[in-house]
């Protein structure tokens, strides 16, 4: 700023030079051009001056100015930022910095922030890791980047059902083609029930990479043979054929022989049946739980006519039990209607 002050104030001189040539040569040797050549230089710097001061966004307090940002936000935001310098060991301090700079659109500077909260908490606050790799993401062009991926993973490891990390580390899985992971992923951020807008983009993604998988055959795979396997052939009974909405979402799901939420989850789509399902530890939804924690199974087949996982009045739906050493498929028929 010091070095641009000087260029700008040799740039006035240089003006006032020009103004003030021509009203001296005009009478030399009298005072008559003397009070406006005096007028010229006092008062040209001081116009400069407060034009520049008023239309400029330099802050001549002292605080930082940011685009659209009002001066009493700049001036709190500042505060904390000087603040934690003062005091860096404060983690939450860090991580609502990084949220602030996040939403004021300075994402290099949210990065910072939440790398100090990530540094001070030894790489283990599931905030500061999330909020790390989104505030790099935003910074490198909305790009997963291979730093950014690692972090999201990282995440998920410890908040496996927190959204962000749902949605990130599966975006990072479809951007490296691991397209099942990618499904997995988003499929349990369909299972959170997010906003209505959200949930229609993921189950367009979700049907998107059903048709891939289907396509090259990746989604019935032959599991190893010591893996644990789900294996159903799913029908319609006959008489609910004509209440099947077109392409409605299909959710097969695996739940222990007591109830409680499902250990997996896959989605396909009504136009596909009669279809067999395979579903392995892949499609596991817990983090640390598979299909081989639980001998005796149930498997749920449910056509959601309001295109939401849970269960809702209308919807068709189906059970089996399911013995988990069994890897021959067994027949699942939708036979009824939810109440």
């Amino acid at each position: 700023m010091i070095a641009f002050l000087s260029i700008a104030g040799a740039m006035v001189l240089g003006a006032i030079a020009v103004l003030l040539w021509p009203l001296l040569r005009a009478h030399p040797g009298t005072g008559s051009r003397w009070p406006a050549a005096l007028l010229v230089g006092v008062l040209l710097p001081l116009i400069a001056f407060g034009l520049y001061r008023s239309w400029s966004n330099w802050s001549w307090t002292g605080t930082p100015q940011m685009a659209g940002v009002s001066p009493a936000i700049a001036q709190m935001v500042a505060s904390l930022e000087a603040r934690l310098n003062a005091n860096p060991n404060d983690i939450d301090g860090w991580l609502l910095l990084g949220r602030s700079y996040f939403q004021l659109g300075s994402y290099f500077k949210s990065a910072d922030a939440y790398q100090h909260a990530y540094a001070q908490s030894g790489g283990e606050n599931v905030e500061a890791i999330l909020g790390l790799a989104e505030a790099l993401v935003f910074a490198d062009n909305r790009m997963v980047t291979p730093r950014s991926a690692q972090l999201f993973e990282r995440g998920y490891e410890r908040a496996p059902h927190h959204p962000k990390a749902l949605w990130y580390s599966g975006l990072a899985a479809y951007q490296s083609g691991r397209l099942d992971v990618a499904r997995e992923r988003w499929m349990g951020l369909v299972a959170l029930n997010p906003p209505p807008e959200i949930k229609r983009v993921l189950e367009a993604k979700i049907a998107e990479l059903d048709t891939q998988l289907n396509s090259s055959g990746a989604s019935v795979a032959a599991a190893p043979a010591d893996a644990p396997v789900v294996q159903v052939r799913v029908r319609v009974d006959p008489k609910l054929v004509d209440r099947i909405p077109h392409d409605a979402p299909l959710f097969v799901m695996v739940r222990g022989e007591g109830g409680g939420p499902p250990i997996a989850v896959t989605r396909r789509s009504s136009a596909q049946l009669p279809l067999v399902v395979q579903l392995t530890n892949r499609d596991a939804m817990i983090a640390g739980r598979g299909l081989g924690d639980v001998p005796r199974l149930t498997v749920v087949a449910r056509i959601a006519r309001s295109g939401d996982p849970r269960a809702q009045s209308g919807d068709l739906e189906g059970k089996v039990g399911y013995d988990v050493k069994n890897r021959e498929p067994v027949d699942l028929l939708i036979d009824s209607i939810v109440p």
